[in-house]
């Protein structure tokens, strides 16, 4: 595995992760995580990196929403579903599972083959290799995180842009994706939230109730609010117009809170050829305070104006 990383923005950075009034992380993470706080040099970090697979796959492993006192979203590892981990992007690859970890015969794992940390320290990119049980690489991901805060007081807002662009690795002729419903880019929220969260929609037209309160919703974003100890805080999940398929946003309540981008793939797999790839391209936005449909919806027009990832190849649609 290499790992690269620009020396004194590293030191720096676990400087800032160990600090006295660094925000709380929320559930205790597993034991020697190589985190890696993003963020503007001189503020607060806006999110925790895991950058090592931990065990399986690399993750944001925490948000924060804006404020004095920044407040942590995300559950990492917890009892009841331990493999999942703050904000994490895993599918099933020829029917390898990437999503679970322990417990089943055909999970994969998401190696680092390289990681660099930006110079200003507000993200990354990585070279990923989905390995097969035995060892067979199936998939070659290149990764790409950016953080930033906009705004200030009642209107900031802390983002996070995401891409993942997956390609069969090298020898093999396709891949055939699919999972569960909930598979694709899917974040736990923390205890506080489960069972009391609202979940808002960019749309409802569409949306189908798969079992409990689990919902599947197309549209152009999804979000959820709560309110954590007496402030109101929200998270805006943004799809990009150009992903290969549109997502299909699952949500769930109870007994605990998540959300994720899903792609449909438990009843409609895609075959990605030799050659093929997929580009998927999400935004995030933690915002402190009352969000209504119309401000989200500002937002996400916003973020899908801003081209985050500019530079990058377009996507060749898998067959399915």
């Amino acid at each position: 595995m290499k790992l690269t990383l620009y020396y004194p923005l590293a030191i720096a950075l676990m400087a800032m992760a160990s600090a006295a009034d660094a925000p709380p992380l929320g559930d205790a993470l597993p034991a020697e995580p190589a985190l890696r706080p993003l963020g503007a040099p001189d503020g607060p970090p806006i999110a925790l990196w895991q950058a090592t697979s931990h065990p399986n796959k690399p993750y944001i492993a925490q948000l924060y929403a804006p404020g004095e006192n920044p407040t942590p979203l995300l559950s990492d590892s917890p009892p009841d579903h331990f493999h999942h981990h703050g904000l994490m992007f895993a599918l099933s690859a020829d029917d390898t599972d990437f999503w679970s970890e322990k417990g089943i015969k055909n999970a994969g794992r998401q190696e680092v083959a390289e990681s660099l940390a930006t110079p200003a320290g507000d993200g990354f990119t990585q070279k990923l290799r989905w390995l097969a049980t035995d060892g067979t690489c199936l998939l070659d991901e290149s990764r790409s995180v950016r953080v930033r805060a906009s705004g200030k007081n009642a209107q900031a807002v802390h983002w996070l842009d995401w891409q993942s662009t997956l390609t069969p690795a090298a020898g093999r002729a396709s891949v055939r994706l699919s999972g569960s419903h909930y598979f694709g880019l899917g974040m736990r929220l923390l205890p506080a939230w489960s069972n009391k969260a609202e979940f808002l929609w960019s749309a409802t037209s569409g949306q189908t109730v798969v079992r409990g309160d689990e919902k599947l919703t197309p549209g152009a974003w999804a979000a959820v609010r709560c309110e954590i100890d007496g402030r109101a805080v929200t998270v805006l999940m943004i799809d990009h117009p150009a992903n290969p398929r549109p997502a299909l946003w699952f949500t769930m309540g109870k007994p605990f809170c998540y959300l994720s981008a899903a792609l449909g793939l438990d009843t409609t797999p895609a075959n990605l050829a030799a050659g093929e790839r997929w580009t998927l391209r999400y935004g995030l936005a933690m915002i402190s305070g009352p969000a209504d449909p119309a401000h989200l919806a500002k937002l996400a027009a916003e973020w899908q104006s801003a081209k985050p990832f500019p530079t990058v190849d377009n996507t060749t649609p898998a067959k399915p």
